[in-house]
């Protein structure tokens, strides 16, 4: 491609003023996911925690994939003759958004933004715990001997991810008053912390923006923006009806807006994944030079050259 194309086609393809230029960017994505899959899957890894690492970019090819069917809308057609013209809904494109969303900043706080292999631990540890004890809610449900089974397992190994987190040198090493924050988040079956020096900084989803080292002002109340269209609220309701007014239609453009900042989530997500599996790198680099340009904008318009 000469320089003159290729620059036409990198202003096209992350300016995406339309949902066409944006379901080929999509398209993009999936062809680099699948190929990392496809190559690196059985590459070895250090510890079980990278081994979930992995699938956890599966989980993102995945969304990705879904993405692509969500933006290809709807249309309805009643046994009585009436007719729903094609619509997209921009709401369910939110509540995708904020999977993603969440999903991403998970996969930096325990893999990126730990400096140690303690801190990793620790951070796993309680992802894993949280999860477990939440599943441990269906106890009552449980009536078969295998299911009971698995869950006094489970049971079994919440205690050692316990103790696991209190043998580490860092625990060991943090006052009573850190070391209470983080025996609280494993009660609150909780995970979104980060350290900082000698102290322990508890999180939220909408602080981890702030983590991934998004730069300030450009996505800083996003996750407050897709929750408010994720919940049914009233202001959910009133601003869905304005999205599908008679007189043209607007919810194309919230769909692209949504699905632009899909894009740059996935974009942070395959530079956190490299940094933590170099190996894609070389995945990465024999895409087409346009692909590996549109695959990184996202992240250096977030998070600058640095990353």
């Amino acid at each position: 491609m000469k320089q003159e194309q290729l620059r036409q086609e990198y202003q096209r393809l992350t300016r995406l003023n339309s949902i066409k230029d944006s379901y080929e960017v999509i398209e993009i994505y999936l062809n680099y996911f699948f190929e990392v899959i496809m190559k690196h899957h059985h590459d070895k890894v250090n510890s079980q925690a990278d081994a979930e690492a992995k699938i956890i970019n599966q989980m993102i090819f995945t969304k990705t994939a879904y993405l692509k069917e969500i933006v290809k809308g709807i249309e309805y057609h009643s046994p009585g003759g009436g007719k729903m013209n094609k619509i997209i809904d921009p709401t369910v494109v939110a509540s995708h958004l904020r999977n993603l969303y969440e999903t991403v900043a998970m996969f930096n706080v325990i893999y990126i933004n730990t400096q140690s292999n303690d801190e990793k631990t620790i951070l796993y540890n309680l992802w894993v715990s949280a999860g477990l004890k939440f599943r441990q809610r269906f106890e009552s449900f449980i009536s078969q001997n295998q299911s009971r089974d698995k869950l006094e397992k489970e049971q079994q190994q919440i205690k050692q991810l316990k103790d696991e987190i209190e043998s580490t040198k860092l625990y060991k090493n943090l006052d009573e008053r850190n070391q209470n924050k983080i025996q609280a988040k494993l009660k609150e079956k909780d995970y979104k912390i980060k350290f900082e020096g000698g102290d322990v900084k508890f999180l939220s989803w909408q602080e981890i923006i702030n983590v991934m080292e998004v730069k300030e002002g450009l996505l800083d109340h996003i996750y407050t923006y897709f929750s408010l269209y994720s919940h049914p609220s009233n202001v959910s309701v009133f601003q869905f009806a304005d999205m599908f007014e008679k007189e043209g239609e607007p919810f194309l453009e919230l769909t692209n807006f949504n699905v632009k900042n899909f894009l740059f989530f996935l974009s942070i997500f395959v530079a956190d994944y490299i940094k933590l599996f170099p190996k894609a790198l070389i995945t990465f680099e024999k895409l087409p030079q346009i692909d590996q340009i549109v695959i990184n904008s996202g992240n250096t318009l977030m998070r600058g050259q640095d990353f």
